[in-house]
């Protein structure tokens, strides 16, 4: 089959022999309209100008080339004719697009023209039709379009209308739209607006997925319209055991970058593995930011309206990964040079979710200033809000609740330097009231002091190009006992379990740094530190665990991590991390990761946050689930091994886990590129409850990174 880059070869070739040819005329640059002839072996006759050996004709936004070509200019008025028909090995040259067709009759006149059977590219596009109307104003207008990114005349897949405009060079619109692979229709809207740089979102994607708990599922997705930053995608799915569902998602971004919303709105006559007997499911989602003010102010916004828990994850296969429901919140930040303040606004709309609820929450800090020229900072911040916490309807035995909440936290601080040692003591408060207590006890304040010192220095000697540092460090916190037991007042998250904490952290860090080609890395980091519990009756020794990370690369691309720690208590390993990166070419890539908890490794959001293990004895954290016992292995792998083609094995397996069972989860991905743009991936998922097979397919190609581009860093490290 003859392509694109065929037909331009041939026309150059015709452009050849006419600059070869010793036979040809050029006409003077006409003085109004700047049109050159440069034909060969022409004939003239009556003012027209004919060859049937090729020619080159320019003007304004115009170069035309042909073999066969008649230039006429009759300037005798009423029958003045300033016009040019041309064909066979033709190439046209209009605004930013160079057009091949049949044959092109052009006025210079009306500056208006029509190119037969034509086609014209703008990467990856190949679009065309059987008239191609050259418009005076830059735009064209098409009768049977088609947009492809087959470079073949008989194209794989191709989009096609009855009519098509195309204005400011990429922006289109077309009617009674069809989508067809291998000339065969498999979808229609009566009309389409796109941007041809739309390519690079995937503007259509097909996926199959086999098997499953929930049966086999065919969907869609089909982009519907793209203007001026708005994008809109058609969704429709069909699972064979349910029935279809369907819906939109759609997506803004402003020219600056600074306002921008994305949005997803679906339904399906479907069920859920918990719920297998209903029958309408859906999804309404929204995320939405903007910038306002100058920049000072930033606006978030975002809503996830759910059928069921399982929605997310159902609507937007992650492989392994979990989607989870998002939050519907509102947040509103003024950001100035000295003070920040936030209004917080998040709410429960799904009722399985447990949820701590701001009605709002304003919140303000001042930036940190200096205590007329003692030397000492003060850090203060306040926050004012209205909590209730609601616990999802599949909680038993559970009551919500809810309170005024007023938090105010002092703090000040004096760095001092003595020599190469850092000294910063500290001391501060803070201040909560309530106004709403469990057991209906009324108002609450809660009162506690905070004291602190960090002590630190560094020491470092110079080998060569090697650099070895040196950091001995410790942190002392106390905390008092507050006025109001963690019982006696409402916890809504971990900013109000406040208890009594005298802890001493110590340790020292090493660094090794190397430098070479302009580059300085840390090859090698290694942090030895423990905690060190006073007159805390739930610690059974003073210091209960000593503590280990360490990172270090053996090959620029190999790197190793581990973290550990040794319990004294019960002479064992209380958890350890080791995980290995390499990065074996550009092509291949491995990772394996194996993780232990013993029975006495607490679940916390903040492992350094110990005021629970201050309050609960062992035997209560024990026997709670926050016990973490438990071993995990994680395999990555990675392989290209060919230029459109890789292979991908990501798998997870725990085991030894006191309240669950053991699991195993894999998943085995084909990723792939086909010609014309088209992506392809198979997929073989295996989860606890659950087993797919999955194919995926889009059209669209990888979105040029030039900012990520200009800043390429040579250097290796961490």
């Amino acid at each position: 089959m003859i392509n694109f880059f065929r037909c331009l070869q041939l026309v150059f070739l015709c452009l050849l022999v006419c600059v070869c040819s010793p036979l040809k005329a050029i006409l003077a640059e006409e003085p109004t309209q700047s049109i050159t002839v440069d034909l060969c072996e022409p004939v003239f006759s009556e003012g027209v100008l004919t060859t049937q050996k090729g020619g080159i004709i320019t003007g304004p936004d115009l170069r035309i080339q042909a073999m066969n070509i008649t230039y006429t200019k009759k300037t005798q008025q009423p029958d003045s004719l300033y016009n040019i028909n041309a064909e066979d090995r033709l190439m046209v040259e209009f605004g930013r697009y160079v057009f091949i067709g049949e044959r092109l009759e052009y006025d210079f006149n009306t500056k208006t023209g029509v190119i037969y059977n034509g086609r014209t590219m703008l990467e990856p596009w190949y679009f065309g039709g059987s008239r191609i109307f050259l418009l005076a104003d830059g735009s064209y207008f098409i009768e049977d379009a088609f947009a492809t990114t087959s470079e073949n005349y008989e194209t794989d897949w191709q989009i096609s209308a009855d009519t098509a405009r195309l204005y400011e060079d990429t922006l289109i619109e077309a009617e009674n739209v069809q989508f067809k692979i291998f000339k065969l229709p498999v979808f229609w809207i009566p009309s389409f607006r796109a941007n041809l740089n739309s390519i690079f979102d995937g503007p259509v994607r097909y996926n199959v997925k086999w098997g499953g708990s929930q049966g086999h599922r065919f969907g869609l997705e089909y982009e519907i319209f793209s203007w001026n930053n708005f994008k809109t995608f058609l969704r429709l799915d069909y699972r064979l055991k349910r029935g279809l569902g369907g819906g939109f998602e759609t997506s803004y971004r402003s020219e600056d970058r600074k306002t921008s919303f994305q949005s997803i709105n679906y339904a399906a006559r479907d069920s859920s593995i918990i719920h297998p007997n209903e029958r309408f499911r859906y999804r309404f989602q929204g995320i939405g930011d903007t910038l306002l003010a100058d920049d000072t102010i930033s606006i978030h916004l975002s809503y996830d309206k759910l059928s069921d828990i399982d929605m997310p994850t159902d609507y937007d296969d992650h492989g392994l990964d979990l989607d989870t429901a998002g939050r519907t919140e509102l947040l509103i930040r003024r950001q100035e040079a000295n003070w920040i303040s936030n209004l917080i606004t998040r709410v429960r709309i799904n009722n399985f979710q447990t949820l701590n609820q701001e009605l709002p929450t304003f919140e303000t800090s001042w930036r940190p200033f200096e205590l007329a020229n003692t030397g000492v900072i003060s850090d203060t911040s306040i926050k004012a809000q209205y909590l209730n916490f609601a616990y999802g309807n599949n909680q038993l035995n559970v009551h919500d609740y809810n309170s005024p909440r007023f938090e105010l936290a002092p703090l000040f601080y004096r760095p001092i330097s003595i020599g190469t040692i850092n000294l910063t003591p500290e001391v501060g408060g803070l201040l909560i009231a309530y106004g709403n207590s469990p057991h209906g006890g009324g108002d609450k304040w809660l009162a506690t002091g905070k004291f602190g010192l960090d002590l630190n220095t560094s020491l470092y000697r110079q080998f060569n190009n090697y650099k070895h540092v040196i950091t001995p460090y410790v942190n002392y916190q106390y905390l008092t006992m507050p006025t109001v037991l963690p019982n006696d007042h409402y916890i809504f998250d971990i900013q109000d379990g406040w208890y009594r904490l005298n802890m001493l952290n110590f340790g020292f860090s090493q660094s090794l740094y190397h430098k070479g080609n302009g580059c300085v890395n840390r090859q090698c980091y290694i942090n030895l530190y423990a905690n060190a519990f006073f007159d805390t009756h739930t610690f059974p020794a003073t210091i209960p665990k000593v503590y280990a990370d360490v990172v270090f690369n053996t090959l620029p691309n190999l790197r190793h991590i581990f973290n550990s720690a040794w319990d004294f208590n019960h002479n064992e390993l209380d958890h350890y991390n080791v995980r290995t990166e390499w990065t074996v070419n550009a092509d291949a890539a491995i990772s394996l990761e194996y993780r232990h908890r013993s029975a006495y490794d607490w679940r916390k959001v903040d492992h350094t946050n110990f005021i629970i293990d201050s309050y609960r004895s062992l035997q209560e954290l024990y026997h709670s689930i926050m016990s973490d016992r438990r071993d995990t292995l994680l395999l990555h792998f990675f392989y290209r091994f060919h230029p459109s083609w890789a292979f991908e094995f990501e798998s997870r397996s725990g085991w030894n886990r006191r309240f669950e069972p053991p699991y195993n989860e894999f998943e085995i991905d084909l990723i792939g590129a086909l010609r014309s743009a088209w992506n392809v991936k198979f997929s073989y998922q295996h989860r606890e409850d659950d087993d797919r097979v999955s194919f995926y397919t889009s059209i669209g190609i990888n979105r040029p990174d030039i900012e990520r581009a200009s800043k390429l860093i040579p250097c290796l490290g961490f």
